[in-house]
């Protein structure tokens, strides 16, 4: 059976089974940005150009090292030292903001607070009524299948448990965007395929925008519009691969395969073995599960 449809046909504005949104578009334009490495500047991004659509989920994929948490990083406005522009609806990006939630790989949960407290951490430092909070918070606490563990600490949940978690805590704040740095890339593998669904089943119920940064290729076919392949060092935009494959979408179809197996093919040339590392995370030891949570609530 061929599994391939015409790309227009997937776009979110088309899918009958895709929630349409109108807000939630991203333009990269011409970014570029370096860290400090022994006093010398060390590119980590060179003039990457990107336009996101409003609902569309795209995947970044590239060795390690090729700027990809960086650049969402820059996109969840965490990190504001760079060049180019970032837009998010034809606004420039300036600093954090609840309309795009972020999740990383590890949950960042905080152990004092239960389930339900951590999910209304996005709601500090806002003005929304109480009664609102809670109803939101339980709602996001019920869509990420977590009724009946909502005063349950961290340390009484599962690792796929504690990132459902993370991901409400995203959710709540009701944002255009979701920003996912390897959401899924510390679970064990049934889980990870459980989540893969449950992450599509949001995006498609939902209609946000979706980026995801993750080394599996196998995961990026099966959740992506479009994969965005990086060069590394400095991280470049390679090319970008449509996946006009139908959701739900079967891993071991033609389509499906050729795909991945052609993605696999981009990295078999990549020698990093005399290439410097470039430190993807910030390298300040206080950009941690707290420091973000205080960014996000500003």
């Amino acid at each position: 059976m061929n599994d391939f449809v015409s790309p227009s046909a997937l776009s979110p504005s088309a899918l009958s089974t895709h929630k349409q949104h109108l807000s939630g578009g991203l333009q990269v334009q011409h970014v570029s940005k370096s860290f400090a490495l022994k006093g010398a500047p060390l590119p980590v991004l060179e003039d990457i150009a990107l336009t996101i659509a409003p609902g569309e989920f795209v995947a970044i994929v590239g060795a390690s090292g090729c700027g990809k948490s960086t650049l969402l990083r820059l996109l969840a406005g965490l990190d504001t030292d760079y060049t180019g522009l970032l837009l998010h609806d034809g606004v420039p990006i300036r600093g954090t903001d609840l309309r795009r939630g972020l999740v990383f790989q590890d949950h960042r949960l905080f152990p004092w607070l239960t389930v339900q407290q951590n999910v209304a951490v996005a709601f500090s430092n806002t003005k929304v009524p109480l009664a609102e909070r809670d109803a939101r918070v339980a709602a996001e606490i019920t869509r990420v299948g977590l009724d009946g563990y909502a005063d349950a600490y961290p340390h009484q949940l599962s690792g796929g448990m504690s990132q459902r978690a993370a991901i409400a805590r995203a959710l709540v704040g009701r944002p255009d965007v979701l920003l996912l740095d390897e959401p899924l890339g510390a679970l064990d593998a049934l889980t990870r395929l459980r989540l893969q669904q449950e992450l599509r089943r949001l995006w498609q119920d939902e209609g946000i925008t979706m980026v995801m940064v993750t080394h599996d290729i196998d995961e990026a076919v099966y959740l992506a519009d479009r994969i965005v392949v990086l060069d590394a060092r400095p991280g470049k935009v390679r090319r970008v691969q449509e996946v006009p494959l139908a959701h739900p979408r079967q891993r071991g179809s033609a389509g499906f395969v050729a795909i991945r197996d052609g993605l696999h093919a981009d990295f078999s040339d990549l020698d990093e073995s005399n290439a410097p590392v470039a430190q993807e995370e910030h390298p300040s030891s206080l950009w941690d599960g707290n420091e973000w949570a205080r960014r996000m609530a500003l």
